[in-house]
Parts: C-alpha cells; sequence; structure tokens
C-alpha cells in the first residue's frame, strides 16, 4: 500500500496511517492532542494570566500595607446629635474623626455645648473681653483641620501679637449644611449669652440655597415644610417668619430610587475592610461629575402640585444635568437671570440678614459677613447678589478672595484642598488674617460698643438647669440625684469636662423581677448604664460650669435605685443608693 505524507499545522508528517487512526478516534468521541504551536500559546496565555493575577494581588497587598502604616484610619466617624431646639449639631464632649480619604484625617473632641470647638470662656471672662462670635457653615464647622489651625483660634492668636489692648476673645459655632436662617439658633441658644462684641457670619457659596425651603429640602430629600432644623416659611400675605425644627419624619415621600445593583452594593463594603480600597473609592467621588439625582425631578413635579404658590416658584424649572444635587447653588454663582425658586431664596436669604441685623442692633454687637474664596470660584455673580443685601441692611463684607489674590497667591488653587473645597490651613490663615485686618481698622468696635443694659436671658438649657435645682435632691454624692417625672437627673456645679469622663451606671430595682427583660431577670435589677458624651441628652457641660445628664426611667413599679461612676481602671468612682417609693411624692413622679 502507498503512503501518502501530509504536514499538519506543526510542519510534522503525517502517514495515511495516522489519518485513519485520527479519523477513527474522532468517530469514537476521543480527540488527540492539541498541535504543539496551539499548546505554547495556552501555556503563554495561561503564564500571563497568572503574572497579572499575582501582580495585581502583589499591588493589592503593596498598596493596603502603605495605607495601613502611612494613613491614620479610613473611614469618618462624626458624633452628630439632634436638639429640638436647635436642629443638628453635635454630641457634646465627644471624639469625632473626619477624612476625605485624600487629604486630610484629624481627630478632635467637641466641646461642652456640642461645637467643635475649645471650651467656651466663661462669662465674665467673655464681657470683659472683645469677643468675637463666629457662626457659619461646614467652614465654620471645619473638620479639616485640628482645632488649633481653626480661623477663629488664628485671629486670636494674631490680634494678641498685633492689637494686645483690645483683648480678643473668640468662639465659634457651626455645623455643616446650614445656612443662616438655621443659624439663627446658635446665636440665640448659645453665642448671645457670650455677649460679643463682634458677629462674623461666615458666608458661603451654597447659602443662598441652604435658606431656601424649597432648594434646601430638595437637596437633602426632606420636605420642605418639615425641614428638622431652624427654617422659615412664607404665609399668605407673603410674610416671612420663622419656625422650629419639625419633630416627626420628614422624608420627602416622592418616586423611590431603584435599589443598588447587587456588585455596586458589594463594592460599597470594600472601603470599610480595606484602606487600599477606600482610597480608591475616594478618588472615583473625588472626580464625579455633576449628575441629576433620580429623586430630584419627580420631587419638582410633586411640590408643583402641592399648592399654587409651589407652582408658580417651580414653573418652567426643570433640574438640569448642572442641577443635580451637587450643584444646586450652583445657578447663584454662574447665572444671571434666575428662576423663580432661586429668586425666592434671595428673599429668605435677606431675611434672615435683617434677623441677624435685629439681633445684633438689640444686643449692642457690630455686625459683619466674611465672604468665602468660593463666592467667587465661578465668577461675580454670587458675591455681587450678597453684596446687594448686605449693604442695603448695613452689614459690611469681607472678601477672602480678595484678600488673598492681594497676597499674590491663588484662592481656588492655595486655599483649599486638593480633593475638597473646604479651606486647608491656608485658607484659615488668610481667613484670620483678613478679620485681623478689618478689626485693625474697625477697633472702635471693642471700645465703644454698647453693653446691654440687662443681661440676655439665659439658653433653655441652662433653664432646664435651673428649674431642677431648685427641687430637693433625693440623694447627693459626686452628683446631686433628682426623680421627676420617670427621670433620673445627675447635677453639678462647678463641674468640669474631667467630672464626666467616667462611665455612669444606673441599676434599677424592681418590684416585680418579671417587669425586667428576660435576659436580666438572673440579676434581679435593670442595667442603664450610659456614657455622659452620647446618651442622647442636648443639656451638656455649660457656660457656667453645670453639668445635667438626664436617663428616663422604665414604667414598672421600681422599689431601689443604685447609680454612680466607674472606670475600667479604677473601679467605682462614687455610689448612692435609695429608695424611689418614698420619693415619689415629693419629685412628683
Amino acid at each position: 500500500m502507498n503512503t501518502y505524507r501530509n504536514d499538519d499545522a506543526d510542519g510534522q508528517p503525517t502517514t495515511t496511517g495516522e489519518q485513519h487512526t485520527m479519523s477513527s478516534t474522532r468517530t469514537r468521541g476521543e480527540y488527540p492532542p492539541p498541535p504543539r504551536r496551539i499548546r505554547r500559546a495556552l501555556r503563554l496565555v495561561g503564564w500571563n494570566a497568572l503574572f497579572l493575577v499575582g501582580g495585581l494581588a502583589l499591588i493589592g497587598v503593596v498598596g493596603e500595607a502603605y495605607f495601613r502604616l502611612t494613613v491614620p484610619f479610613g473611614e469618618s466617624n462624626a458624633p452628630y446629635a439632634w436638639s429640638s431646639r436647635v436642629g443638628r449639631i453635635f454630641m457634646p464632649n465627644a471624639e469625632g474623626r473626619w477624612t476625605n480619604g485624600l487629604d486630610f484625617w484629624t481627630e478632635s473632641r467637641t466641646n461642652s455645648l456640642g461645637f467643635l470647638d475649645r471650651e467656651p470662656i466663661g462669662l465674665e471672662r467673655a464681657a470683659a473681653s472683645c469677643h468675637i462670635a463666629m457662626i457659619g457653615d461646614s467652614f465654620v464647622e471645619a473638620l479639616q483641620v485640628p482645632i488649633a489651625d481653626k480661623f477663629h483660634v488664628r485671629l486670636e492668636a494674631l490680634a494678641t501679637q498685633e492689637l494686645p489692648h483690645l483683648d480678643v476673645t473668640t468662639s465659634a459655632f457651626g455645623v455643616s449644611g446650614t445656612g443662616q436662617i438655621n443659624q439663627l439658633a446658635y446665636y440665640d441658644e448659645f453665642a448671645r449669652y457670650l455677649r460679643p462684641a463682634l458677629l462674623v457670619l461666615v458666608f458661603v457659596s451654597n447659602d443662598f440655597m441652604s435658606n431656601a425651603p424649597i432648594l434646601d429640602g430638595l437637596y437633602r430629600g426632606e420636605d420642605p415644610d418639615r425641614l428638622k432644623r431652624v427654617s422659615a416659611t412664607r404665609g399668605a400675605d407673603g410674610s416671612i417668619t420663622l419656625r422650629p425644627p419639625y419633630l416627626g419624619e420628614s422624608r420627602f415621600a416622592a418616586v423611590p430610587p431603584p435599589p443598588a445593583p447587587w456588585h455596586t452594593r458589594a463594592m460599597d463594603h470594600l472601603p470599610a475592610l480595606s484602606l487600599f480600597a477606600n482610597w480608591l473609592d475616594a478618588k472615583r467621588r473625588a472626580s464625579s461629575s455633576y449628575d441629576t439625582d433620580p429623586e430630584l425631578v419627580p420631587q419638582v413635579a410633586l411640590l408643583s402640585r402641592r399648592s399654587p404658590r409651589y407652582a408658580a416658584l417651580l414653573d418652567g424649572w426643570r433640574p438640569t444635568m448642572r442641577d443635580g444635587l451637587n450643584g444646586l447653588n450652583d445657578r447663584f454663582m454662574y447665572e444671571q437671570d434666575l428662576p423663580p425658586v432661586y429668586e425666592d431664596a434671595l428673599d429668605f436669604t435677606a431675611f434672615a440678614l435683617d434677623q441677624f441685623r435685629e439681633r445684633a442692633d438689640r444686643d449692642g454687637a457690630a455686625l459683619v459677613i466674611l465672604s468665602t474664596h468660593d463666592m467667587r470660584n465661578l465668577g461675580d455673580f454670587g458675591f455681587d447678589r450678597l453684596t446687594a443685601l448686605a449693604e442695603p441692611r448695613g452689614i459690611p463684607v469681607i472678601d477672602q478672595h480678595d484678600y488673598i489674590l492681594r497676597q499674590g497667591a491663588e484662592p481656588r488653587r492655595d486655599a483649599q484642598w486638593a480633593y475638597d473645597g473646604h479651606w486647608n490651613v491656608a485658607g484659615h490663615q488668610w481667613a484670620a488674617e483678613a478679620l485681623l485686618e478689618y478689626l485693625k481698622e474697625n477697633q472702635e468696635i471693642c471700645a465703644t460698643r454698647k453693653r446691654p443694659t440687662a443681661p440676655p436671658p439665659p439658653p433653655s438649657w441652662l433653664t432646664d438647669y435651673e428649674s431642677v435645682a431648685s427641687g430637693e435632691p433625693v440623694a447627693r454624692s459626686d452628683f446631686d440625684i433628682y426623680l421627676r417625672e420617670n427621670t433620673v437627673t445627675y447635677l453639678k456645679s462647678p463641674c468640669s469636662a474631667a467630672d464626666v469622663q467616667a462611665q455612669f451606671f444606673l441599676h434599677v430595682v424592681p418590684e416585680d423581677v418579671a417587669d425586667l427583660p428576660a435576659d436580666r431577670r438572673q440579676y434581679g435589677f435593670d442595667n442603664l448604664d450610659f456614657h455622659y458624651a452620647n446618651h442622647g441628652s442636648m443639656g451638656a457641660l455649660v457656660f457656667s460650669a453645670k453639668c445635667l445628664a438626664k436617663r428616663p426611667l422604665p414604667d414598672y413599679p421600681i422599689t431601689r435605685i443604685r447609680t454612680g461612676q466607674s472606670t475600667p481602671d479604677d473601679g467605682q468612682i462614687w455610689k448612692v443608693e435609695f429608695p424611689v417609693g418614698a420619693v415619689e411624692g415629693e419629685q412628683g413622679r
């Protein structure tokens, strides 16, 4: 039989007999090994894939190791609280951490009033000095720098050096996401009590939006008529009046957004597990562009149907891509002709300035606005609108943007973080210097300010303290203990921050053990231990060195209470025990 040669893909000769064998093999469902060239290609792909996976794993390990060695922490922990009179502030005397994952990592302790500042000075010291109170939003809150680098602290240091005869002292009251209308409560409840000679309103580019109930509600996803902070409303006659924080549910009931895809939800958990992943996520968020929020358009439509006034304000306004949640306020900065809802926001801002003007005149304080550098980042329209509102009311405006340019710097590049629009340390320093420049030119503010003929009324938290203290305590130790309206209240005066660092233990013995939760019956008492900084009381360490803490008691009948303070290192610091039934009548429980 003749043998015919045939070269396969590898160039190797194949006989007809071999071909027959291969054909028979295929018929039986078996296949010969792939040619050598294919095997080499598969091995090459396999090795490359292995090197790629290994390389990525190595990058991940090295990146994670680098960030664990160089980054103090990965996530922020802001101890915010809520007050029925003020809205959102911080938990008093609480530790917080803040980072954007790229520029700054700060750790600070809130003061006893619930603000990121030093402890407030005493009444007598504030009244004797040239006290300057700063009121604003996130630029005054200033999570991005240590307290020692904040502009009001720097101003106090600069004034001590250059204007020692004025005896300048400062304090700051700021919470992010607020406008001047919301901030009126900071003055009424806190700053007024310090009798400031100068009141500084720090005005930021988003304040026009924050002052307007509609735009502020849309931004937060809250009902504009049920905002959870001090706000304002317009009556049928067109007049604007203040309204307190809304106590109930305030979320906007519009079209719910679709659930996020499973892979998005899975990726959201990675930053909490890895500092490297947290950094990558921060870079992604920092580079995101303006997007229209999926809830924004249906919310606008829902508001338009609510009332003729809302319909008129929102008529013709359809949020664009630039009007996404991050850009709702920018239109004030770059556009000359505004939609009606934006003109309405200017009316509310004018009302807020009127309110501050009245308070400053009543209390004998000078009033000035510090316009932050970002008011002119997108042009002059925003700054011009602010000065047009301030000048007729006799409120000077300090232009930080102009001051920075006069120092030979570029505001947007040099005064803020690379991935965050808030002031960096240099931005705070320039704000302090701009205020010092104004103070040098207006020293009569400190020398000739009108002193109030009567002391201002005490803040509500101090009224609460004095109301409780007017009764007779059921027990005395390091703290005086009061029982009233099924609440145990702790009072101390004088009091310092050190007095409230230790945990409070509160053990309640019922008349019937069956009233206890199932997991507590074996112990015979209920455990209501708490830490002063985070148990929810907004009456914390106050100006007059007074401490107040309240803890509600269970509804079941109680026979005895044991309470005190303890630490893991020192054990029990103090303890009192008293019967409850014997004091119910006296305390009006």
